[in-house]
């Protein structure tokens, strides 16, 4: 899913550049724009399938504590009595409960961890997104060639983060989500009034690998 999500990054950029000589460059990056905010909508769904693996592991973790509480039951009864094999019996069988229901809960712990990743990075796509629409505006009130493929150069430099972030990402809250956050974005073709500094510094990148030695940190405490 994510390999096609950095494809589809990066097939927008080269689309992108082909536009330049057509004298279609703030319909292009419409369109481009377009395209990323659907991406970014299938990235949340699988969001949405994240969160139901974690309901999902939570539940069965659940159920593997109750099975494991009555073969307990099961087997102090049985010690009761005097009949030590069946007491056995129902010891082994709590002891394969008891440790099917850690590996569950183990399993919802990486789970939500890497949802909660997951999550931080497709906002940070959103905002992307956003000033990638901005920039858009820009483009239409360039004038002239020279002018023009600087434009180009800045938006080619914005989209080719955006192709990055995707590759740091593995799975993803519901496509009406993704369209509810994306709503007030306007991807008319009316010209803007606004202007862009095309000397101004890049956003700073966020630290992923720091990120990431995080989550494995808590996870190892836990």
């Amino acid at each position: 899913m994510f390999e096609d999500l950095r494809a589809a990054f990066r097939e927008a950029i080269d689309s992108f550049n082909e536009e330049l000589n057509r004298d279609q460059v703030p319909e292009t990056v419409d369109r481009l724009i377009g395209g990323m905010v659907d991406e970014i909508t299938d990235v949340k769904t699988q969001i949405g399938d994240l969160e139901n693996q974690i309901k999902k592991a939570l539940a069965a973790a659940d159920r593997e504590k109750a099975e494991a509480a009555t073969c307990r039951r099961r087997e102090k009864m049985a010690l009761e009595i005097g009949d030590a094999e069946t007491a056995g019996v129902a010891a082994q069988f709590a002891e394969k409960h008891e440790e099917h229901q850690q590996v569950l809960e183990q399993k919802a712990k990486a789970l939500k961890a890497e949802l909660d990743f997951r999550r931080e990075e497709v906002e940070q796509m959103m905002a992307q997104v956003k000033e990638a629409q901005v920039k858009r505006d820009s483009l239409s009130a360039t004038s002239g060639r020279s002018g023009a493929r600087e434009s180009i150069s800045a938006a080619d430099d914005l989209f080719s983060e955006l192709d990055r972030m995707a590759g740091k990402i593995d799975d993803e809250r519901s496509a009406g989500e993704a369209a509810e956050a994306f709503s007030d974005l306007d991807l008319g073709p009316e010209p803007s009034k606004y202007s862009i500094d095309m000397d101004a510094p890049p956003a700073p990148k966020p630290d992923f690998d720091a990120r990431l030695a995080e989550l494995k940190r808590r996870m190892g405490e836990d």
